[in-house]
């Protein structure tokens, strides 16, 4: 079952990636102006995640809290078709942190969870209960299809429902390509 979720966190990630990336205007210049503003105000507040000693804000410049959560157990790079340069994915136990890549500096795109040894700031993990999230959570801003859809400032928490339990659960920056 702990692989079956691994499996399916790892396919909603690559999902995530394809549909958030590439979906892009064709002007970079004026997406990576935009997205350096959206950059600065996500940095503070909304939505984050801890790792330890680690508080992972999205929007928040890469290159600090991947040097702060230490080596990767993994890591992966490609084109980025929504910003000029490379987006990169480190692979944390636990989870996977995206970055996207703005005027030659990397900033945190999201995290996916990938089992249940991590949770949000509020406890919910893959594994919980619909119930548990709207206690902890309150309504969603939005529902689609099977995912709970949360806005906090210039973030989102997605959690992916199956059978009335978390499948998936992603926290990302709200940027503008």
């Amino acid at each position: 079952m702990k692989k079956m979720r691994m499996y399916a966190a790892a396919a909603m990630l690559v999902m995530g990636l394809t549909l958030s990336a590439c979906g892009g205007s064709d002007d970079s210049d004026k997406g990576s102006k935009e997205a350096s503003a959206k950059t600065e105000s996500t940095a503070k507040g909304g939505y984050s995640f801890t790792s330890g000693s680690v508080k992972v804000e999205m929007g928040a410049d890469a290159s600090k809290v991947v040097k702060e959560l230490g080596e990767a157990d993994d890591y992966f790079e490609s084109e980025s078709c929504a910003f000029e340069g490379l987006d990169k994915v480190y692979t944390y136990p636990g989870f996977k942190l995206n970055t996207y890549p703005v005027d030659d500096k990397d900033y945190v795109l999201s995290v996916v969870f990938m089992d249940d040894t991590v949770e949000t700031e509020e406890g919910i993990c893959i594994g919980s209960t619909k119930d548990e999230v709207t206690e902890a959570y309150g309504e969603p801003t939005e529902e689609k299809g099977s995912s709970m859809i949360y806005e906090k400032g210039e973030t989102k928490i997605t959690f992916g429902v199956k059978n009335d339990e978390v499948s998936t659960v992603e926290i990302s920056a709200i940027v503008e390509e």
